[in-house]
């Protein structure tokens, strides 16, 4: 049994050996450190092709690292950040047991400087530096869930408890547009912050101010920019780069953790945009404008999924909504989406539509309720899989004034302008005033089913949109990847002719949704009013509009004289009715495509009961052109659609 003299001696000698090692850890530090930091820049360099410099690395004490002249670059660019100096303290006790934990920040005039030029930059390297993972690591399936909350807790654990950056300076140069911040001091005290931006772009100089909070106990963060004038913050390098710009009074965002597990990680967050002005032609030829535009989300990361759950909730201007959405990676790409939304005052849809979005509704008051569901999945592996189902409940719904919306104006004669390539091409009447307007009993029946059959099948039974028609639409676009079809109605097509302006915007076709509804749903006009109008303005060749223009000029007669086979043609032809000549071969015959076109619509009506078997088996799928249209199969010139003045009925 050792005795105690013994144990005083062991003790001794251990005290002793520990001492010397911390005396020669404190005397050797610096050396060890610098050996260390070495090692470490060396391998970055090498992995990212890059020149990371440190002009001194030091230890003071055993928890304080001082750095000072430090510099990253790519091996040929020009430098990606510059920072004098450096001062970091660490947790002692977290260094213990073997983590690196920052407790104090501080950095003395820092400048980064992203620059590119054509297709070189300085900053890519940090992308695409790095060596490829080896095939066996990729191929194991990655949980999201566990990569977002070990994620979470290396950003907020290197979060300091205290920041100080005595300069800063950030700036974004490409094709010699330069936008500069400037941010002269940044200190987070008990976690908050509130600083001075000054933003430069080219000759343009604007103060901002920041201000948030930098939580890393609470895994949160926060913050709210705005205006240090009276003007508003405008979103710089946008008009150079889309041609857009957009400015605002307010921005806040907050985000933070709420719970992590292995399979589980959940956050939550807001943004919220106030005075929001935005302009991009491919939005709306005008400013688009919100009062307040933002999201409160809440974001579930599973394993495998990504999902925004329902309690999640959207909002611009009075109205807001609840959406759900998810999305699944692996093995395939699955989206979920849906809306449910119930009875609501309609008037805080029409309230909220954005000033400059829906210029033709502005001013349109309403009353009632209404209500709004919509159900959207797919498997991007199997495009046919597709659901979409989309619904508006009407409770004593109407409309006390249409405003600027003069919705019933098809009920009578009216004006009406076509445009070619964006420009008006001619303006004639809808009515009795034109000699070439054809009543719907006086337009041959023939081409009334070939015309419906055609483009809209079911137009006097819906109500202005087919959900099938759309899930078909999505579905080939899917699998030929562009938008390769629309889902366009008759009573699309007319609204978009008849009441709004030919800017191809997103304002347009929201305008035309919403017009569409209100003229199906509240029966503003009847069908076949509708329908006389579209044979009476629908394009049909070069210069050409409506039916009885296009039975003089591809076959000298009256649209109450057209045969099937006329029919079917010129119903073949309205997609790209300019171009009509391509459906002919080179002997003036109706090319395959097109013969296929006359079996698939004469086999529909024959199925409906809309012709004989007679009629279609004496079918024969040709045309001889017969009116000024023939000199075009022989002539590149087209013929102006002046011309049919001087041919009779």
């Amino acid at each position: 049994m050792i005795d105690g003299v013994k144990i005083k001696k062991i003790s001794i000698y251990a005290a002793g050996i520990v001492a010397s090692l911390l005396l020669v850890s404190l005397l050797l530090r610096n050396v060890i450190f610098s050996f260390y930091m070495e090692r470490k820049i060396s391998r970055f360099n090498n992995e990212y092709h890059a020149i990371l410099l440190i002009d001194k690395a030091g230890i003071r004490n055993f928890s304080s690292i001082l750095l000072t002249g430090i510099s990253l670059k790519p091996e040929n660019g020009d430098t990606l950040l510059s920072i004098d100096s450096a001062r970091a303290s660490l947790s002692f006790w977290k260094m213990i047991v073997g983590r690196v934990a920052l407790q104090d920040l501080e950095l003395g005039k820092v400048r980064i400087s992203v620059r590119q030029a054509d297709t070189t930059t300085n900053y890519m390297f940090l992308l695409r530096g790095r060596k490829t993972l080896h095939t066996e690591d990729t191929l194991e399936h990655p949980n999201y869930a566990s990569f977002f909350s070990r994620l979470s807790s290396a950003v907020f654990e290197q979060i300091p408890s205290s920041v100080t950056i005595r300069e800063l300076i950030f700036s974004y140069e490409k094709e010699r547009h330069r936008v500069v911040f400037d941010i002269p001091g940044f200190k987070t005290e008990h976690h908050a912050f509130h600083t001075d931006v000054t933003v430069t772009e080219n000759d343009s100089v604007h103060h901002w101010v920041l201000a948030g909070s930098l939580d890393n106990y609470a895994h949160g963060t926060g913050f709210r920019l705005y205006s240090a004038t009276s003007e508003k913050i405008k979103v710089p390098f946008i008009g150079f780069a889309y041609k857009a710009s957009a400015s605002f009074d307010t921005l806040t965002f907050q985000l933070s953790e709420e719970a992590r597990e292995d399979d589980l990680f959940h956050g939550k967050g807001m943004t919220i945009l106030r005075g929001l002005v935005v302009h991009q032609e491919k939005i709306a030829s005008s400013d688009v404008a919100f009062d307040r535009l933002g999201m409160e989300f809440a974001v579930n990361i599973g394993s495998d999924y990504f999902e925004m759950d329902s309690s999640s909730q959207v909002f611009f201007n009075r109205l807001s909504f609840h959406p759900y959405m998810r999305y699944r990676p692996d093995p395939s790409k699955q989206i979920t989406f849906s809306i449910h939304k119930p009875d609501f005052p309609a008037e805080e849809l029409f309230s909220s539509l954005p000033e400059g979005l829906f210029s033709t509704m502005k001013g349109m008051k309403v009353t009632g309720n209404l209500g709004f569901s919509l159900d959207f999945f797919v498997d991007l592996s199997l495009p046919d899989s597709l659901r979409f189902m989309a619904d508006v409940k009407r409770k004593r719904f109407g409309v006390v004034s249409y405003g600027n919306a003069d919705l019933t104006r098809m009920n009578g004669p009216f004006e009406y302008t076509a445009y070619e390539g964006g420009q008006p091409a001619r303006t004639f009447a809808v009515g009795p005033g034109n000699p070439d307007f054809r009543q719907l009993n006086k337009i041959s029946p023939f081409l009334q089913i070939s015309v419906l059959n055609s483009e809209d099948p079911g137009f006097f039974l819906h109500r202005g949109f087919i959900g099938e028609a759309f899930r078909e639409s999505i579905i080939q676009n899917i699998k030929e990847r562009k938008f390769a079809r629309g889902g366009s109605t008759i009573t699309m097509q007319l609204v978009k002719n008849v009441f709004l302006n030919r800017n191809k915007n997103i304002a347009r076709k929201l305008e035309e949704i919403l017009l569409v509804w209100l003229i199906e749903n509240q029966e503003l006009c009847p069908k076949e009013r509708m329908f006389e109008v579209y044979l009476n303005i629908i394009e049909l060749g070069p210069h050409v509009y409506g039916a009885n223009e296009a039975a003089r000029y591809y076959f000298r007669k009256d649209a109450s004289k057209l045969t099937l086979q006329e029919s079917i043609f010129l119903a073949s032809i309205i997609p790209k009715p300019r171009w009509f000549f391509y459906s002919f071969d080179e002997t003036g015959h109706l090319n395959p495509s097109t013969k296929a076109f006359y079996s698939l619509l004469s086999g529909k009506m024959l199925k409906k009961g809309q012709i004989s078997q007679d009629e279609y088996e004496k079918l024969v799928p040709d045309v001889t052109l017969t009116g000024p249209a023939k000199l075009l199969l022989k002539s590149e010139k087209l013929v102006p659609a002046d011309s049919l003045e001087s041919i009779g009925d």
